[in-house]
């Protein structure tokens, strides 16, 4: 079971360079990984699927409305940084 997460989307375009937006990768991604997971019969749900805001609670709603708090549920967060920063893994 699994979540995939597009991130940012709507008014937040992420991280922006020479008019590239982080937004538009994510979600380019996350529909894919959506997609393919489908196909292999991975259950899976995604948290938008459009260039949608959602806030944190909306976003984590999805994720728990979908598959509960199960513990074998592994959530895919699409990020593409601009450069810097920390990569990090959150397990909730």
């Amino acid at each position: 079971m699994g979540i995939n997460d597009a991130s940012h989307g709507g008014s937040d375009p992420g991280a922006v360079s020479g008019g590239l937006r982080e937004k538009d990768f994510t979600l380019q991604a996350a529909n894919y990984m959506y997609d393919r997971f489908k196909e292999l019969g991975v259950p899976v749900a995604i948290t938008r699927d459009d260039d949608t805001t959602l806030s944190r609670a909306e976003r984590l709603s999805t994720m728990t409305d979908t598959f509960g708090n199960d513990s074998k549920v592994i959530v895919l967060s699409n990020h593409i940084n601009a450069g810097g920063g920390d990569s990090y893994c959150v397990v909730l």
